[in-house]
């Protein structure tokens, strides 16, 4: 914004209600395409200060879609107002905010100005991406729900290895679709609490093993170590644990690891497990967000897996940290405390 127009847009009726507007609001010269003039909430959407953007013009904020811009400016000038809601902003951190501009054209002290106002999408685009999300969920389900049928079926063979297989099929088949309902319900995974009950850490280990192991014994092996003869007694949600292992087993299995190792033991009302493994060990980016006190869970498919370990943990009143990781392999540390001992 240059010095000599500020004060044209700074003082008087129409400067006050440019500052009131809800939406955030730039104040564009028509002859050369500067701002002159830019509202708080415009400050506040993209992070700038109302004199950083002094310093600044349009193609600053959308320097990766100026024949857009150009085009929508060109158009505002000749019709006297458009809008167009295919244009995204540069924040100052870098990030883009998609929004939705309207323009029209007017005269203030003299100057002929093109007033722009925003609408902040991300919202939209969020809702949008649930909605799809949803119906994406609802047909996994379907397809699910078919697959189940044939489980069922396959459950009746004589063959006992079979038998036994269909089981696991149908109980894996069972959690999926209910986390699909769970997703149409409420558009996310909801962080349901722990439905708990007693059971042996050797049972769901078992189930974990029959989803990994092929039957040939190829592939990542899983060794179950207990301090109590089997006996290891979890007071835990049995699908929540199954997730937990089995993300943390199909991790390494995926990094290359030959051998996984699950280790029960009971100490002060709560089960300990450890699981080790001789992988490649965890990038040290992953390692230092897993031992966050709240991990971040938006960091996208690296190492999301364990971020949804550690969640599900937490939801126990628990923790999974790491106890180690290097080129030998990693070894994970996950806490269950009881019901009663939970925080």
């Amino acid at each position: 914004m240059h010095a000599s127009t500020t004060t044209a847009v700074s003082e008087g009726a129409f400067a006050s209600l440019f500052q009131e507007l809800h939406d955030p609001a730039f104040l564009v010269d028509r002859v050369d395409g500067s701002f002159l003039a830019a509202n708080q909430a415009a400050a506040r959407l993209l992070g700038y200060s109302l004199d950083d953007l002094a310093t600044l013009s349009p193609s600053d904020l959308h320097p990766h879609e100026l024949p857009r811009l150009k085009a929508f400016l060109r158009e505002v000038t000749t019709h006297g107002r458009w809008q167009d809601d295919n244009l995204t902003c540069r924040c100052r951190d870098g990030s883009f905010v998609p929004a939705e501009a309207r323009a029209t054209t007017l005269h203030v002290e003299g100057r002929d100005c093109i007033l722009i106002q925003l609408r902040d999408l991300r919202g939209q685009k969020l809702a949008e991406v649930g909605q799809s999300v949803r119906k994406l969920s609802h047909d996994l389900r379907n397809a699910m729900t078919t697959a189940q049928l044939l489980a069922d079926r396959l459950a009746e063979n004589d063959d006992a290895q079979v038998r036994k297989s269909a089981d696991v099929i149908a109980r894996s088949l069972e959690r999926a679709i209910t986390m699909c309902q769970q997703t149409i319900d409420a558009g996310q995974i909801a962080s349901e609490a722990p439905c708990r009950e007693r059971f042996l850490l050797a049972d769901v280990v078992d189930e974990v093993t029959a989803t990994m192991v092929m039957p040939s014994g190829l592939g990542t092996q899983v060794v179950m170590d207990d301090a109590d003869e089997d006996a290891t007694v979890l007071d835990a949600d049995f699908d929540q644990i199954y997730r937990i292992l089995l993300n943390l087993v199909r991790n390494a299995a995926e990094a290359g690891a030959q051998t996984v190792r699950i280790y029960g033991a009971r100490e002060d009302g709560r089960a300990i497990l450890t699981i080790t493994d001789d992988g490649p060990g965890l990038p040290d980016s992953i390692r230092e967000n897993l031992n966050r006190e709240k991990p971040d869970l938006s960091e996208g498919s690296s190492g999301l897996g364990l971020m949804i370990c550690c969640e599900l943990a937490a939801r126990h009143g628990g923790a999974m940290s790491v106890m180690d990781s290097g080129p030998k392999g990693s070894r994970f540390r996950v806490t269950i405390p009881d019901a009663a001992d939970a925080v």
